[in-house]
Parts: C-alpha cells; sequence; structure tokens
C-alpha cells in the first residue's frame, strides 16, 4: 500500500512539474524572440518599408507571444493599492502610454465609457512608463474603473516588466488576456486623429476602434478556453 501510494505521489509530482516546465511565459517569449525581430525591423524601417516592419510585428506576436502565461507582475496603482495580475479573476485590457508621448484626442474618455460598460466582464489597466510624480496631472483623467499604474527603472521591482514590455515592444501598444492570464493579442496602436477634430467625433471614434477591438478579443478568449477545456 504504501508502494502504491508512493508511485502515485510520485506521478503526480512528476506530472506537475513536467507540466509548469512546458508553461511559455510571455517575457520569455519577448526576450527569446526580440532580437532577430528588432534586427529585421530595423533594416525593414530603414529601408523605408513600413508594411515589412509592420509584418515582422505581426508575425512575432501571432507566431511566438499569442498563447504564452502573462507574467504575475506586481503593478503599482495610482489611487489604491498595488495589484498582482493573477489576482484579477477576469479578461484583462492594458495599455501602455509614456506621461510624455500626448494621448490622441478623445482617447481616455472613450476608455472611460468601455471600462464602464466592461467593468463585469473585463479590467482595463493603463500602464504609464514614468514615476508616480509624473503622472499625477493625467492620471485624475481616467475614471476609476481603470486601474491606472506607473512603472520606471528607478523602482527596483519593475526592471523585469520595463525590460519586457517597454524597451522591446514599445509604446502605445495593447495586450489583451483572458482569465487564465493567456495572451490573446499584443497590437501597437495609433490614433489618427486629428487636433482639430471635434471632441464628440474624436471620442466616437477612438470607442469604435477600441471597442472593436475588446469585443473581438472577448470573443477569442472564451474560445480559446472552450477550445482547451475540450481537449
Amino acid at each position: 500500500m504504501h508502494k502504491f501510494l508512493f508511485t502515485v505521489l510520485f506521478t503526480l509530482s512528476t506530472f506537475f512539474s513536467y507540466s509548469q516546465n512546458t508553461i511559455s511565459y510571455f517575457s520569455d517569449a519577448v526576450k527569446k524572440n526580440i532580437k532577430p525581430y528588432t534586427k529585421a525591423s530595423n533594416k525593414a524601417y530603414e529601408a523605408n518599408n513600413v508594411k515589412e516592419g509592420k509584418d515582422l510585428f505581426d508575425s512575432l506576436v501571432k507566431n511566438k507571444l499569442i498563447g504564452t502565461k502573462f507574467d504575475d507582475f506586481n503593478l503599482k496603482v495610482y489611487k489604491e493599492k498595488n495589484v498582482k495580475i493573477n489576482r484579477i479573476n477576469k479578461p484583462i485590457f492594458i495599455i501602455t502610454y509614456s506621461s510624455w508621448c500626448v494621448i490622441a484626442k478623445g482617447e481616455i474618455p472613450a476608455l472611460n465609457i468601455l471600462a464602464k460598460e466592461h467593468r463585469n466582464d473585463m479590467q482595463i489597466i493603463v500602464i504609464f512608463w514614468d514615476k508616480k510624480s509624473d503622472i499625477k496631472n493625467i492620471a485624475h483623467k481616467f475614471s476609476d474603473d481603470i486601474k491606472v499604474c506607473y512603472a520606471n527603472e528607478n523602482y527596483a521591482k519593475d526592471a523585469h516588466i520595463i525590460a519586457t514590455i517597454k524597451h522591446t515592444l514599445g509604446f502605445p501598444t495593447s495586450i489583451f488576456i483572458d482569465e487564465n492570464k493567456n495572451v490573446v493579442s499584443v497590437k501597437h496602436f495609433e490614433n489618427t486623429i486629428k487636433l482639430k477634430t471635434p471632441i464628440k467625433q474624436a471620442i466616437i471614434t477612438s470607442y469604435n476602434y477600441f471597442s472593436k477591438d475588446i469585443n473581438e478579443n472577448l470573443v477569442n478568449a472564451i474560445s480559446n478556453n472552450k477550445g482547451f477545456t475540450n481537449n
């Protein structure tokens, strides 16, 4: 009997150990593939081949990043206590900015509307690559339904997330993660709204852009999880 129990425990231990070792984490996938991507991407943009540069990014995302497990980062929230990614039990839509990079007209109000609409089925997180003091003039523009976070090289615990996302994928970038913390989508986005665009139209345009992206990702997240369960 003792021998049988030992065999079972050893088998389970081996299985879980193997499962953990086979998990592909987002940060590891970025680190492993970013050098060849950057080299090819720089070459494309130096040749003024914008399409090839974008295609290279899309290929990196599709073939190397989608399906990886997003790391359990500890995020510093401006108005609240720090939060760990794994403590959020629903899909997450992350958008990265920097305080010195002007956010397009209408974008923040549109995100505030979407955060309210999706407060029960998704969490929007905005990460500024700045110190806390750098975002005090902009953080208040986001609604309480959005977790406004900040990360900077000067904070020792931020070195990992900075190296992984800011200095490799750039910004503004959006990352959609399903409730199991699997990466569903990674996108560079550029809001082309002009400064002279009326504010109402700017909000509508931004809302439509992000709403389409969010709804598609929510559907993909549900579909992927069902497929995983059935297997």
